[in-house]
Formats: C-alpha cells, sequence, structure tokens
C-alpha cells in the first residue's frame, strides 16, 4: 500500500511538474525518469573531425622526446629528417623581421554586415569613430541555412601598439560604451624554425611548419595553469601528429592535430577526476564535446590553432593522464553533442558552483543564452529560503551556511570528492601590500593604498560582476568576474561570490582583507561537483545534461 501511494505521487508529480524538477525529485527518491530522445542532426558526418591544439607558446627553445620511429617533414610532406627511437631534440623559432602587432578596441561582432554598419553610423553619431574588420570562421560543424563563413567585428578607429595602452584607454571610455581587446597582426613576423638532434648535434632549418608523424611525442616543461594557484610546468605526452609553427609574433607553437575523440580522453582525466561517477565523466564528455565543437572558429581567430590546451578552453593533457575510466565515458557517449537553436551548445562548466550556477551574459558578456541560465543547484526549498542572491543581506546568509546544494560535497561522500570541499565554502585573508601589487599588476594602474572594494553589481548567484577599487591616489573599476578574481589575488580567487571584511586599521586604511566565498570557478552551466553528487544519487548522465543545460538537446553528429 505504501509502495501503491509513492507510486501515485511520483506520477502526479510527472503529469503536473516541469521536467527539470522531475529530474531533481528523481535524483532524491530514486524514481526513473524519460531520458530525452537523441536525435540526428540535418546533415550527419560520417566521419568525426581532427582538431588543432596549441600545447605552447614560446620564445625559448623546446626540448622533446620522439617515443617511436617517425618522419620528420615539411608542411607539404618534403622529408626533413628521420626521428628515431627515443631521439631527443630542440626546436627554437629564429625570427628574420618582427611582427607588427596592434591591439583594437571591439564595440559588437555582428553575423551580417549590415546590422554592424548600422553600429558603426550609431558610434560615428555619438563622436566615437569606428571602423568594420571582417573576420573569417573556421567552424568545424556548420549548419547555418545562409552559409556565412564571416563575422563582421565593429572595431573603435583609434588603434595601440601594447595592450596595456588599450587597457587604459578602455577604461577612459567605459562611461560612453563597453568594448573587448583583440590583438590584430598588421604584419606578420618572418622566420624559421630550427631542429637540433640533441644526441648528433645535427641542426635543420624550415621556412615552413614542421610535421613529427608516425609516433607519440613527449615534450618537456609544458606551462600549465597559468595565472592559477596551480601554476606549473610538467612533461606531458602527445599522440601523433606533431606540429611546430611560427605564431604571427614569431614565437615557437606547438600543436597537436588529432581525432576529436582522441582529443577527448586526453580532457575528460584533466579536467574531472577518473575515480568520479561513470554518469558524471559521460556528462563531462557530452559537455566537453559540445563546448569544443562550439568553440572553434571563436576561441582562437588569430592563432594557427582551434583551441589552447589550458583552462581558457579546456584543459587537455595529451597521453599523460588517460585512463580506461574517462575512455569509456567517451566511447559510451561518441559524437554525441548538446543542441539548441540549429546550433551545437557552448557547454561550458565550473568545478565548484557554491550551490548556485551563473548567467553566461553575466561572466562574458553578451545576449542571453537559454541553456546558459543561473539556478539554484539543489532542492527547490533553497529558492524560497535564500531568495535573490543579488541581495547583499540574502548572499551573506548564503555564504554563511552550508545549505544542502548538490555540489555541497561537506559531508560523508567518497573519497574522490574530499578535494573539492573545500572549495564549497572558503575564506582567504590578504595583506594591503599584498592586494595594491596584484591590483597594479592587473589593471597596470597605480592607485596607492586600497581603501574600500565597493561591489556594484552582482550576477544570480551572487558572484560579482562589476567592483570598484578606492585607493589613496584614485579608482579603478573592475567588469567581469576573472578579471575581479586576478585583481584581488596574485593566484586569482577561487570564485567572485564572496564578501570582504576589512581587518584592523592604520591612519584609517585597512591593513587585511579577508574574503568569505563560495564555489571554485565562473559557475556557468554544468557544477562538476554536483553532476558527480547527482550521479552517486542515481542520476543518469542525460538527467544531469538536462538539469545544467536547460533547453538543450543530445544529437549525434558522427
Amino acid at each position: 500500500m505504501h509502495f501503491k501511494k509513492i507510486k501515485l505521487i511520483s506520477c502526479l508529480i510527472k503529469a503536473f511538474v516541469p521536467a527539470a524538477l522531475i529530474t531533481v525529485f528523481s535524483v532524491f527518491t530514486g524514481c526513473s525518469v524519460e531520458p530525452a530522445k537523441i536525435q540526428q542532426p540535418e546533415q550527419v558526418r560520417k566521419k568525426e573531425p581532427y582538431i588543432k591544439i596549441g600545447i605552447m607558446e614560446t620564445s625559448s627553445p623546446v626540448n622533446f622526446m620522439i617515443n617511436n620511429r617517425s618522419l620528420i617533414t615539411s608542411y607539404d610532406g618534403s622529408f626533413i629528417a628521420k626521428g628515431l627511437k627515443k631521439s631527443v631534440w630542440q626546436a627554437q623559432a629564429k625570427i628574420i623581421s618582427p611582427p607588427v602587432i596592434l591591439y583594437l578596441l571591439v564595440a559588437g561582432s555582428m553575423s551580417s554586415y549590415e546590422n554592424a554598419e548600422d553600429m558603426v553610423v550609431d558610434l560615428n553619431k555619438r563622436g566615437i569613430p569606428s571602423f568594420i574588420l571582417p573576420v573569417k570562421k573556421k567552424d568545424v560543424f556548420s549548419f547555418e541555412k545562409d552559409g556565412n563563413k564571416k563575422i563582421f567585428r565593429v572595431c573603435l578607429q583609434k588603434k595601440f601598439y601594447s595592450r596595456q595602452e588599450a587597457a587604459e584607454f578602455q577604461s577612459g571610455i567605459e562611461n560612453k560604451i563597453e568594448t573587448f581587446i583583440v590583438k590584430y597582426e598588421a604584419k606578420k613576423a618572418e622566420g624559421k624554425i630550427t631542429l637540433k638532434n640533441i644526441r648528433t648535434g645535427q641542426i635543420f632549418e624550415s621556412s615552413n611548419p614542421v610535421y613529427i608523424k608516425g609516433s607519440s611525442v613527449k615534450i618537456f616543461n609544458v606551462p600549465v595553469g597559468k595565472g592559477f594557484h596551480w601554476e606549473s610546468s610538467e612533461t606531458r605526452t602527445y599522440p601523433e601528429k606533431i606540429s611546430l609553427q611560427l605564431d604571427s609574433s614569431g614565437r615557437l607553437v606547438v600543436i597537436n592535430i588529432l581525432p576529436v575523440e582522441e582529443y577527448l580522453k586526453g580532457v575528460l582525466p584533466s579536467e574531472m577526476p577518473d575515480t568520479f561517477p561513470i554518469e558524471a565523466l559521460k556528462a563531462q564528455a557530452v559537455a566537453a564535446r559540445s563546448e569544443a565543437l562550439a568553440k572553434i572558429g571563436h576561441a582562437h581567430k588569430q592563432d594557427p590553432y582551434d583551441l589552447c590546451a589550458d583552462v581558457h578552453c579546456q584543459v587537455y593533457s595529451g597521453l599523460t593522464k588517460k585512463s580506461k575510466h574517462t575512455d569509456r565515458a567517451v566511447k559510451e557517449t561518441r559524437g554525441l553533442v548538446l543542441w539548441n537553436n540549429h546550433k551545437i551548445c557552448d557547454a561550458v562548466y565550473s568545478a565548484v558552483c557554491g550551490g548556485h550556477t551563473e548567467d553566461a551574459k553575466n561572466v562574458w558578456g553578451g545576449q542571453d543564452t537559454e541553456y546558459l541560465k543561473g539556478k539554484y543547484d539543489g532542492p527547490y526549498f533553497l529558492k524560497q529560503k535564500y531568495g535573490s542572491l543579488q541581495n547583499e543581506s540574502n548572499l551573506r546568509k548564503w555564504i554563511d551556511r552550508s545549505p544542502p546544494a548538490f555540489c555541497n560535497s561537506t559531508g560523508s561522500v567518497p573519497s574522490s570528492l574530499n578535494y573539492t570541499k573545500k572549495y564549497f565554502r572558503w575564506e582567504k585573508t590578504v595583506t594591503q601590500d599584498e592586494l595594491e601589487k596584484s591590483v597594479k599588476k592587473t589593471t597596470g594602474q597605480d592607485i596607492g593604498m586600497i581603501k574600500e572594494l565597493e561591489v556594484l553589481s552582482r550576477g544570480v548567484s551572487g558572484r560579482i560582476i562589476q567592483m570598484r577599487i578606492w585607493g589613496t591616489k584614485g579608482s579603478v573599476l573592475l567588469n567581469r568576474e576573472l578579471k575581479i578574481r586576478k585583481a584581488l589575488s596574485g593566484t586569482t580567487l577561487w570564485s567572485s561570490c564572496f564578501y570582504v571584511e576589512p581587518g584592523y586599521t592604520v591612519s584609517g586604511i585597512p591593513q587585511t582583507f579577508k574574503f568569505k566565498g563560495a564555489g571554485f570557478g565562473h559557475g556557468v552551466g554544468m557544477c562538476q561537483t554536483g553532476a558527480a553528487m547527482m550521479a552517486i544519487k542515481g542520476a543518469s548522465f542525460i538527467q544531469i545534461l538536462n538539469h545544467y543545460y536547460q533547453g538543450s538537446r543530445l544529437k549525434r553528429l558522427y
């Protein structure tokens, strides 16, 4: 009789409650949810695409080992040298003529020339001279009916020779118009790539890109986590093939060219522990595949590769961290992506949302994205209990407590989740001297001793998206959560969802600042820790994806 009542309640809930809430209900009750249908796209590709991953860019020599016999050739297949098993090489860029690099302020990116033209007319009327810069797309998958292969950037007429100069000008006009900075190649560097066989001393030169085919390659001192608290360098091994090229500034670029599914096998264990539940790993595989394919043509337009191998895109460690568990997650979701409005979803994710995800537009600007809207990450009563986290009083109560959100792993959890506990709620204290140096380094402005950190705007998760820092010599305005996190700590704060408690003062100047915060990362899209906790409670990878990317559908591309 008791079982029948539960079943009846479950049926009533399915009949009258939105699907997203059914997913949450099912996690706590064990009731099954009918999975979303996996649809075939209108144009099915029979072969998976290849992808170019930028491993590192450097002006210093790069040392590497070729693990098996291989060929070293020019980009057109012309023979350069044989790579013998376990042979060690050194590659370096040799500059012949330097580049001319400019920095532009972009007021908007349009899909049509006409819209860009309208914006230019409007800006010129406001006394802001501007021009249109067409940028070619390089999408792997395009399902756009108009076949448009370009975007049109509206750039301010004034050009700059350094990013700092551009940032200073940008700060001076922020009350008139919001812009972002892009690097523009007025003239590319010219040079050669030199290769030296460490054992024999032989030196080879090429004016064209160099390819290493037929072997995996071990690369020494690969930079990892630049600007974050885990910044370091590692020796990593990458599958074939490797390309050595010069970028527009004349630096040596090491690129790994490989199939998307092979790339994902190097992403998953770098972005999520392989000891996490398989359903969480499968959700991660779909999200990572979607994000990679959606970002091509957008993330690194001016670079000779599609995506980088670090936090900016997705962390990719090649063969170094591969495991059977993560390989299985990739294999069982082969070709599956999230789909919305005739496009692949840019299915971003973060480590620990802190109990509430964030709107994408609050983090990166732009328009609302349906499948990347912030929400409480847990039982429905959290919203009723805490209300809007844009309210400062609500936000402080939220951070000071330990609500039962999905990513709250502070209780008894599998050992693989122990490392996440410190991120759900955290504290960090910085000294006046540390804060002064960090603000100056990040913004390029010396505002003297820091007097106050004024929160001007918070996102739906409570993350600060605009802050003014007041100093004894002036003030600086910070927009975007990552810039705020970097400005306030030399190793980047874990999250911008925090409030500040000034410490003791000397002549009215705080000598320390305590940050009390929640979460780790930008908080947009899937919360990886929340996904793991949902999987532990019985959710499938489809239920997890439905919860974090509402309004999206699953489709198989190949």
